[in-house]
Formats: structure tokens, C-alpha cells, sequence
């Protein structure tokens, strides 16, 4: 259920003197001042409610950057029995069926002893499944991307969370300390991770070497799920950190390390551009930040293409 936000009128904060006038704020205007209305002591019921406003806001802003992307799929064999839900393009395979199946032991084996009629663990297909994508994100939470800058980061993972709907997502935030926001295993649905993760502290301090950390547990977790796809890792950046130690020993341990540099600093992109040639991946510079959720719709298509660039 999603609450207008006129329907609050004016917000009350645990200083009685200090009113929030919500009737003329937008959804967007709620999502991207979350925090303060945290920060300034709205009731724990008050703060349900603007945060399932702001969920809906981001999603509706990522929907607006969404395009058609057509899903790889690659085809596999299996018994009748054992093919999953989700197969597409279902058809008999023949010689699987004969090489596999009791039929092949007639020259062999007495007919007495073969199992007919055939049953569906005898009867081989072929089908398609959807190839998943392996991704870990890793998300600057510190002061410096509250407001519409945390807003419009929650988009961009929002557009990442629609384009890969079932498939091993890894969330990694991190400001003073690293934090697990999804693990890739979790199946959460996708308002509640955004509400998550507007959830997440914003405190002063970048541990970027914290969040590399923290971000290579959540590949190690998604290597035994992903099929063997080579997990990619977006780590979103801008080139600084003020805690830790400097993190660039840690980018070649990443099987692929695409890096969103936030903002048009120089003095940082250094640092970017070592971290990606050591993860075999790239820089995107994201310069104005209202475009950080199309540069990462950007990078989302062109893992489904199968290119690690």
C-alpha cells in the first residue's frame, strides 16, 4: 500500500517544535529527503510509510530508464522428470532418449530385464533456460551520497534488480563499515530490498577498502551458484576514501571489476582506472549523477551481451 504524500499533511518529529509539511512534496521529493526525515525523529510508523512512498518512487523512476534487453539462453539436456519450470522451447530429443534409455540395452541385455513402457526419467529433451548473470554491486553509502544522491543510487540498483529478477544478486554498502544489503542467494521482492537499503546508515568516513572486502565474500558466494558464469562486481565510487587502507591490492582478486566513478573529480579517477585494469574490467565515469541509473542500465546490457567491457 503506497501513501501520497499529502495524506501526511505536516509530520510531526520527536521535537514537537519542528513540524515537515508534506502536502505539496512529490514522491520523488520523499525519496530523496529519507534521511532527514530519519535524522529529525519521525514515529517509527510515519517512517514505514515514507519509506514505502520512496520504494515506490524509485521504482517508478527505474522503470522510466528500462528498455528492451534480450535475455541470452543456452540450451541443455535433461530427463522428462528433471526439466525445470522455467524451460522454454521444450522438444524430444531423440538420440539422447535411445542412447540413454533402456532401448539401448536390447542388443545386450535379455528383453525380460528392460524396463517398458519408458518413464519420464527415460525420456530425454532438450530446452532452453534463461543463462543467469552472476553480480555483485558494491554502493558508497557514506555522508556524501545522502539525499538525491542516495535516491537516485537506490534507482540505479533498482534497474539492476528488474533487469536480473532471479538471478545471484550480491549487495554490498559501505560507509564507516561494510555491510551485507542482499545476499545472492536471498529472494526478497524488489520494493523491500529498495526499502532496505534506504535503511542503510549514512556515516561520515568511505572504507572503500572495507566495501572491496565485503563485496569479493559476496563473489566467493555467487561462484557456487552461477553455472559457471564468471561473476562481474560494480563498484560504485567516487575514487576516495577516508578510512582503510588504499584498496587497489584488492582489484585483481575480482574475476571482473566494472567501476562507476561518481563525479567529475580527476584527482580520483587514478585510483579508478588501477582498480579496473587489475579487476580485467572498466572505468564508466559518471559525471552528472541524475545519469548514474542509465550508465548502469548500460553496463547491465552489455554483461547480458556477454561482453566483460
Amino acid at each position: 500500500m503506497f501513501f501520497p504524500p499529502e495524506a501526511f499533511g505536516t509530520v510531526f518529529t520527536s521535537d514537537s517544535s519542528e513540524k515537515l509539511d508534506l502536502k505539496a512534496a512529490s514522491h520523488w521529493d520523499v525519496a530523496t529527503r529519507y534521511h532527514d526525515f530519519k535524522d529529525r525523529g519521525a514515529s517509527q510508523d510515519v517512517l514505514r510509510k515514507l519509506r514505502a512512498l520512496s520504494a515506490h518512487a524509485i521504482l517508478e523512476r527505474a522503470q522510466e530508464v528500462l528498455g528492451s534487453v534480450v535475455h541470452p539462453f543456452h540450451i541443455q539436456q535433461a530427463p522428462l522428470s528433471e526439466v525445470p519450470s522455467q524451460a522454454r522451447d521444450l522438444d524430444f530429443d531423440l538420440e539422447e532418449t535411445i542412447e540413454l534409455s533402456p532401448l539401448a540395452l536390447r542388443d545386450s541385455v535379455s528383453p525380460a530385464t528392460t524396463r517398458f513402457p519408458l518413464t519420464e526419467q527415460d525420456l530425454w529433451m532438450s530446452y532452453a533456460v534463461r543463462r543467469q548473470q552472476p553480480l555483485v554491486l558494491s554502493v558508497d553509502t557514506s555522508l556524501s551520497m545522502t539525499g538525491e544522491k542516495l535516491a537516485l543510487t537506490a534507482v540505479a540498483i533498482a534497474v539492476v534488480l528488474l533487469e536480473f529478477p532471479e538471478d545471484p544478486i550480491g549487495i554490498v554498502a559501505f560507509e564507516n563499515e561494510a555491510r551485507v544489503v542482499k545476499h545472492p542467494d536471498e529472494r526478497l521482492s524488489i520494493p523491500l530490498l529498495v526499502e532496505r537499503f534506504l535503511d542503510v546508515p549514512a556515516q561520515g568516513y568511505t572504507h572503500l577498502e572495507a566495501g572491496m572486502k565485503c563485496a569479493l565474500k559476496l563473489v566467493r558466494e555467487t561462484q557456487k551458484m552461477s553455472q559457471g558464469r564468471i561473476p562481474s562486481t560494480v563498484l560504485l565510487t567516487d575514487g576516495k576514501y577516508t578510512a582503510g587502507r588504499d584498496p587497489a591490492y584488492l582489484a585483481s582478486r575480482f574475476p571482473h571489476l566494472i567501476v562507476l566513478k561518481m563525479g567529475r573529480e580527476t584527482a580520483s579517477l587514478e585510483l579508478c582506472l588501477e582498480m579496473a585494469r587489475r579487476g580485467h574490467g572498466v572505468v564508466r565515469e559518471v559525471g552528472d549523477l541524475t545519469s548514474l541509473p542509465k550508465i548502469m542500465y548500460g553496463a547491465v546490457k552489455d554483461l547480458f551481451r556477454g561482453r566483460h567491457t
